[in-house]
Parts: structure tokens; C-alpha cells; sequence
């Protein structure tokens, strides 16, 4: 048996070798915050908003009515709860990765201009809102 083709390795396929350099390190980042739910759904309401800064309760306003099936049944613990993990968790990582700026004393944010982050966004919200 030949070992002429040898499979998974880059060096043998140049069409995945990256354009540019590529910080693997903050490509995983990158991954880890867009793997969470919530955290799609914050960027897909940034995207939404036209750019300019974003009030956090807003945001959490919005996203437990997309959570929430029913709005006659959406209970104050939700919205609070969602709130608090916005503040805490889900904001602080996409600020983290340069998606967006987090103002934590103003209660704002607003969407970063990474192109990067922004193709993925685009990419996922093509799968997940259509």
C-alpha cells in the first residue's frame, strides 16, 4: 500500500491554508462565545439595531420575548434572570472577544465593528432565523 496520499494534513491542501495570519488562540474565544445561544442573540439584536449604543435592559427585554413563547405568561424572574446573566456572563465574553463594547456603568452596549465576528454572526443567523 502506497502512502502517496496522506489525508487531514494542511500541508497537502493548500486551499485551507489561511489568507492571513490567524491568532489560534483567539479564534477559539471566538468559537466558545459563539456557541452559546444567548450570546448569538445578543449580536443578532446589535445587527438589528443599526449600530449606536444599546440600553442592556432593552436587550434583555427583547430576548426573553424570543424566549418566551407566550407573552401573557412571561414572568418578572425571567426577564431578571436574563438580565443578570447578560451583566454578568454572556456580555463580559463577547466584550472579551472584541464583538462588542461593554459600558457596565452606563448599562450599554453597542456592536464592534470586527468583521470577522460579523461573518460568523451573518453565517450563523442564516442557519438559525430562516
Amino acid at each position: 500500500m502506497s502512502n502517496e496520499h496522506t489525508l487531514g494534513r494542511r500541508s497537502d491542501h493548500p486551499t485551507h491554508a489561511p489568507s492571513t495570519t490567524v491568532d489560534r488562540a483567539r479564534l477559539d474565544e471566538a468559537f466558545d462565545a459563539l456557541s452559546n445561544r444567548r450570546r448569538r442573540d445578543v449580536l443578532y439584536y446589535l445587527h438589528q439595531a443599526d449600530g449606536g449604543r444599546v440600553d442592556v435592559c432593552d436587550i434583555a427585554d427583547t430576548m426573553t420575548a424570543w424566549e418566551v413563547e407566550c407573552l401573557e405568561t412571561v414572568e418578572s424572574d425571567h426577564f431578571r434572570s436574563l438580565l443578570v446573566s447578560l451583566r454578568h456572563v454572556h456580555l463580559p465574553k463577547l466584550a472579551e472577544i472584541g464583538a462588542l463594547s461593554y459600558d457596565r456603568d452606563q448599562d450599554t452596549v453597542e456592536q464592534s465593528d470586527s468583521p470577522v465576528i460579523h461573518d460568523w454572526v451573518d453565517l450563523a443567523a442564516v442557519e438559525e432565523l430562516n
